[in-house]
């Protein structure tokens, strides 16, 4: 009953999440840049009078224009330009690839899985390389001939050299554009928190820190000295996380007066306006985080003085620099063993996508209602509905084919009437192009409204007959997205069954960063940097996929299988949270003299890496250590390696304050550790009615207790 009920609520939440439109929409200077794009292959076509040229020139400029609205990392003309590469190029590949025929599945099955793959990199990248592969399908399905699929080739690349060459029109705004958006994107994180730290259940995400790093990761070497400022204010937003963080009481801060500072800097980075980053420090902030937002402030002038690395020694050399194609290959090897998370769905979108390539072939006229021997739009369908979840691939699956049937049935509707030309029909496309462009991050269903409503309007422009596309496209909509919703059931992620394996993946970083920032105790100096800060990035990265999968679980069918509850999960999410405060704690006070060092921190250090070793043990097995473990392993290693003694004859008070320091911040450390250590076992069965006795089987029962 409990798996029928599971189902039913999953399905219908994800049936609502089809339906709602969110008012999130794109840069409108890049969206200005796009459409230029597509208006410029209109205008072309209609000047050439050759719909095949104004049809294919469409296509590579409003494909390729969408790959720059996605989050881009890199410069945009960067990102334009590689995009449009790949998509021509594929495209090319796809006219090669035709004769083949049905043995067309086997490398659309490759190409597909290196496509699902690729979002090892980031959403962004997933879905731009889901392009490149539609572009494989457009040839290999539509070129005739392999001189005409050259023909739509060279016509593609051309829409293609538009969206690139429109990416140089001005407005130009400040270098690194990319990065000062996630710089920005993290300072408005900090300021929510200093907003709304003082209620306990406001944590502060992780996820703003890990796109930040990213971003300046991704920065060639010439370009690191002009963003060293960007660098130094990452490095602030660490020390103003830490700052809150160590607030003894809600009331320590002066939340809204900081959350204005640490406002002010992120307006500034987006504007590029000095005015912007005006506010005044308060005076109630403590003496670390009031120095801390002032050089934030400071940073932030040097950076609108664009005065680079002046006067900012050290702050490159606390962030190494990465190979970005290096780094790259790694996340993608590190996705090709069958245990990896992104495996399955590597796998769901090469099996998918051949079904749906198959299906649409087998049935693509759909009983001479549709154009007959073309299955890409079933495939790209399936291929942009499966995601690595379960909640997001239903709600695409939902709201794609609804969507779709209706911009095909207002399209069919619209080209009823016998007046339209072919110059209404180009002008008509393009506004439709504006409004895919403008509602590219409202929701599935609208963007499919206006996406098919262009599709039938460009292809009756080339001469086929509209009802034939206003029925086909919907149709193979609807069976590409029932085909890739069929795949996930078969192959699925579900994240009840992988909760506890991530906990562990996070215990296990944890581990390794905490006996790290403890050992660094022992000495000044004696914790290298470049460790914490790779650790430090391992361990956020570990927790955005727990609450991921936490945020994810309550909208599976099987949420009830989960290994916590609902209030067991939340508690295990607060713990984490509170484990992190002590990580941060442990690393701001680290001894800074060799008179603070504590020689007995090595002791503790081990202490650590062993409990947190068993923990994720016990974890991994869906279990728990027994209550009180860890800290009797605390209280046991305090005591015998004299942490606990805090008698320093050499001390003007007789006490060692760098002792009584590290001994109040491991206990601290080993009570939060216990606490998630309780939190961790799993939730009791509930309580069962005991079984009912005919009453006839009473007295022998009653026989058998005496």
């Amino acid at each position: 009953m409990d798996e029928v009920q599971g189902w039913w609520r999953s399905i219908r939440h994800s049936f609502t999440a089809a339906l709602r439109i969110e008012r999130v929409f794109p840069d409108p200077e890049a969206i200005a840049r796009a459409l230029a794009a597509a208006v410029g292959a209109a205008v072309l076509g209609a000047l050439l009078g050759d719909p095949l040229a104004w049809a294919m020139a469409t296509v590579g400029a409003f494909i390729c224009g969408i790959g720059t609205l996605l989050a881009p990392i890199r410069h945009r003309a960067v990102n334009a330009t590689v995009l449009g590469a790949a998509f021509t190029l594929a495209a090319l590949a796809g006219v090669f690839l035709h004769p083949l025929g049905w043995w067309f599945l086997l490398p659309l099955g490759a190409v597909a899985y290196a496509a699902g793959l690729w979002r090892a990199l980031g959403v962004a990248p997933g879905i731009r390389a889901c392009l490149v592969a539609i572009g494989l399908m457009i040839t290999a399905d539509l070129a005739p001939t392999t001189a005409a699929g050259l023909t739509m080739v060279g016509w593609i690349g051309v829409g293609a050299a538009m969206v690139a060459a429109a990416q140089s029109l001005p407005p130009y705004g400040r270098r690194l554009p990319a990065q000062r958006r996630a710089l920005a994107a993290l300072y408005q994180s900090l300021a929510g928190y200093a907003r709304l730290g003082a209620d306990p259940a406001v944590r502060l995400p992780s996820a703003p820190f890990t796109a930040a790093r990213r971003a300046l990761d991704l920065l060639p070497r010439f370009s690191r000295p002009a963003a060293a400022p960007l660098y130094g204010l990452l490095a602030e937003a660490e020390a103003v996380r830490r700052a809150l963080h160590a607030a003894r009481t809600p009331d320590a801060v002066p939340r809204e007066a900081t959350a204005a500072v640490l406002d002010a800097v992120a307006r500034a980075l987006l504007t590029g306006r000095a005015r912007d980053a005006e506010a005044d420090v308060p005076e109630g902030a403590g003496r670390d985080l009031a120095a801390r937002l002032r050089e934030a402030q400071r940073l932030t002038g040097h950076w609108l003085a664009k005065r680079g690395p002046e006067g900012l020694d050290g702050v490159l050399g606390a962030f190494p620099a990465v190979h970005p194609a290096r780094t790259g290959a790694q996340l993608l090897r590190a996705e090709l063993r069958p245990g990896a998370p992104l495996f399955r769905h590597a796998v769901r979108i090469a099996l998918g996508t051949v079904a749906a390539e198959a299906a649409g072939r087998a049935l693509g006229d759909f009983w001479g209602n549709a154009l007959p021997q073309h299955g890409f739009w079933a495939a790209l369908t399936t291929m942009l509905v499966l995601f690595p979840d379960y909640g997001h691939t239903f709600a695409r699956g939902w709201g794609r084919p609804i969507g779709s049937i209706l911009g095909g049935l207002a399209a069919w509707a619209v080209l009823l009437p016998a007046w339209w030309t072919p110059g209404g029909l180009v002008t008509a496309s393009v506004v439709l192009v504006a409004l895919v462009y403008a509602t590219l991050r409202v929701g599935q269903l609208v963007l499919n409204f206006f996406i098919t409503a262009w599709i039938v309007l460009l292809i009756t422009r080339l001469g086929s007959a509209p009802h034939l596309i206003a029925w086909g496209r919907p149709a193979d909509t609807l069976l590409g997205a029932l085909i890739g919703l069929a795949v996930f059931v078969a192959v699925p992620t579900y994240h009840h069954d992988r909760l506890h394996t991530l906990v562990a993946e996070w215990l296990d970083v944890q581990r390794r960063l905490l006996s790290a920032l403890v050992a660094g105790y022992t000495g000044a100096g004696a914790l290298d940097p470049a460790t914490v800060d790779v650790l430090r990035g391992l361990a956020r990265q570990s927790r955005e996929r727990v609450e991921t999968a936490a945020a994810g679980l309550a909208h599976e069918p099987r949420a009830h299988r989960a290994h916590w509850d609902a209030a067991g999960l939340a508690a295990v999410q607060e713990s984490l949270h509170e484990v992190t405060r002590c990580a941060s704690l442990l690393y701001d006070l680290l001894p800074a003299r060799d008179a603070d060092a504590v020689p007995e921190a090595v002791g503790l250090a081990a202490a650590v890496e062993c409990g947190l070793a068993r923990l994720a043990a016990a974890v991994t097995a869906r279990g728990a250590l027994p209550a009180g473990a860890l800290r009797a392993d605390f209280d046991d290693v305090a005591a015998r390696s004299g942490l606990a003694d805090l008698a320093d004859p050499a001390a003007p008070d007789g006490v060692s304050r760098a002792r009584g320091r590290l001994l109040a911040l491991g206990l601290r450390t080993a009570t939060t550790l216990e606490t998630l250590n309780t939190r961790l076992a799993p939730a009791p069965a509930p309580d069962r009615e005991p079984p009912r006795h005919h009453p006839r089987h009473a007295r022998g029962r009653e026989r058998v207790a005496r």
